[in-house]
């Protein structure tokens, strides 16, 4: 696997430059919240700006590295908003509870990026890199706040876990939650796919 992309952009110490790439990365965020691929283009990047396509073009290298980037971070501060999430659960709730409400929050947040948005970003790194070092590193900000979580759980319907398990199922359960809509699954989001979900992650993670 391939090291992680990053953003081409030319090196500089001017404050000014600098606010120049920050005003473009929260023009490209606005763009991304929109949920559709179609407006991640140059011109509506540059409209979005107020700063000309050859600006773009000297500054980063490759816009379309800009919306990448911004993907790939709004992915991960969901994930580390859902991690953060588990430490402060209750420490009386059951398994079925726990895997009920984390797979509600999943769909919650999938529906938020949304599916076409993160297509985008999965067809890109992969037809220009292969599948990178880091593509599934997201799912492991949940591993360390789980074990914890689990550990404190006073309803003993938790297994114990190395964190080397943990780290497994959990990414396969993330996996099983995110997949469906990935691909476009009809079954994507609906009351089936929740519960083959919950039940998988009480059979995993619960006694």
């Amino acid at each position: 696997m391939k090291q992680p992309s990053e953003i081409l952009f030319n090196e500089s110490k001017q404050e000014r430059s600098q606010k120049t790439l920050d005003n473009i990365l929260q023009a490209a965020q606005q763009l991304v919240e929109e949920a559709d691929p179609t407006v991640f283009t140059s011109r509506n990047l540059a409209k979005k700006s107020g700063y000309a396509l050859g600006t773009l073009v000297h500054r980063l290298g490759s816009v379309e590295n800009v919306f990448l980037w911004v993907i790939k971070e709004a992915r991960n501060e969901l994930s580390k908003k859902i991690a953060l999430s588990i430490t402060q659960l209750d420490t009386d709730i059951t398994i079925q509870k726990f895997a009920e409400d984390m797979v509600d929050k999943g769909f919650t947040n999938f529906k938020k990026v949304g599916p076409k948005v993160m297509r985008f970003f999965e067809a890109r790194i992969t037809k220009r890199e292969g599948l990178t070092a880091d593509y599934f590193a997201y799912l492991d900000f949940f591993t360390e706040p789980y074990l914890e979580f689990s550990q404190k759980n006073k309803t003993d319907t938790f297994r114990k876990l190395s964190k080397n398990e943990a780290a497994l199922l959990i990414r396969q359960l993330c996996l099983l939650a995110e997949r469906p809509f990935m691909e476009g699954n009809p079954i994507a989001g609906t009351e089936e796919h929740r519960r083959i979900v919950v039940e998988a992650a009480t059979r995993l993670l619960g006694k």
